[in-house]
């Protein structure tokens, strides 16, 4: 499987200094804290968790937005941790993102076709003629139509302009692309598109997706894999499948028992947490999850534990396990 793995990060933190009134640094926000993943050509790897547990944050590491404070993230085997803005500039064009927000992530001054003719133009990509000619291809294939060129942002709808953005991605032909909540901020009907258009994109072009969401239902029907973050750390790792017939760590049955059923005569015990997420700034010691969770023992309080891994490739991170 190793030289099917296009993004292999290992033991990656991001820590955000905290400056007192004299500019010194009193402390860290651990936003992610030693996290290892790996990501296959033409697979979508789930990542779940609550708000502020540091999805968004690894995303944007693991493409070089954000600048790891320690450890590696391999592109198709090249260390891209140490490398400086030039060296990344060819690399840019292999790994792209989805934004949550589609109408922040577009240049309200510039109408679709000038921002999408301006991708083309970093990468010094053909003439003007030509890039006009491909933007309006990619215009073509993710369900936008030859007028949508001359269009601003805020004349789009909120799925129009998520297209938009997914055809700023496409353009430098990329082979992994972080998709960062892309449906979140859509309306039911409008989300269900996207998913399939992602879908199908993925087939045509062996794309790899790291599909980051809070909704674990859209995850479930997406991804290939799993991976579930708390606190900054990723505490449970398995196939989708599995993982939704299987959970093991107490905080993805808590995600899980939140899921609705298809079936209104189905009861599922719904596990409501108590207290609130602690703060990355000082997080507790021991498993992170033991503030919170029901089962939580004096081993839990006193030491991290170990991440295990069953046969089945199943990894979770528990002294419960």
């Amino acid at each position: 499987m190793e030289q099917n793995m296009i993004l292999s990060a290992r033991h990656v933190r991001t820590w955000f200094p905290v400056r007192g009134i004299a500019g010194q640094t009193v402390g860290n926000v651990k936003a992610v804290d030693d996290v290892s993943l790996s990501l296959f050509r033409g697979e979508t790897y789930g990542l779940v968790g609550e708000t502020g547990c540091g999805k968004s944050t690894l995303g944007r590491t693991l493409i070089r937005l954000l600048d790891p404070t320690d450890g590696q993230i391999l592109l198709d085997g090249t260390d891209i941790t140490k490398l400086s803005a030039r060296q990344l500039l060819p690399l840019r064009a292999r790994m792209q993102m989805v934004f949550q927000d589609p109408y922040s992530s577009l240049d309200g001054r510039m109408h679709v076709g000038e921002i999408l003719m301006e991708t083309l133009a970093i990468q010094k990509r053909g003439s003007r003629k030509d890039n006009m000619e491909l933007v309006l291809r990619m215009l073509e294939q993710v369900g936008l139509l030859p007028e949508h060129f001359y269009r601003y942002p805020h004349e789009l709808s909120g799925g129009q302009r998520q297209r938009v953005g997914l055809a700023r991605a496409l353009l430098p032909e990329p082979e992994l692309i972080i998709c960062d909540e892309p449906v979140s901020a859509l309306d039911v009907s409008v989300r269900s598109q996207i998913i399939r258009l992602l879908l199908d994109l993925q087939e045509q072009r062996n794309l790899s997706y790291l599909f980051i969401s809070h909704d674990m239902s859209v995850v479930r029907y997406m991804a290939d894999r799993v991976g579930v973050m708390y606190l900054g750390r990723l505490v449970e790792e398995a196939a989708t499948d599995e993982l939704f017939r299987h959970p093991l760590h107490p905080y993805t049955r808590v995600l899980l028992s939140a899921v609705p059923t298809p079936d209104p005569r189905t009861h599922r015990e719904r596990i409501v947490l108590e207290g609130e997420l602690p703060s990355p700034l000082s997080p507790p010691p021991g498993c992170p999850f033991h503030t919170r969770c029901p089962r939580a023992t004096e081993q839990c309080r006193q030491a991290f534990p170990e991440t295990k891994k069953a046969a089945d490739g199943h990894l979770v991170a528990c002294h419960l396990v």
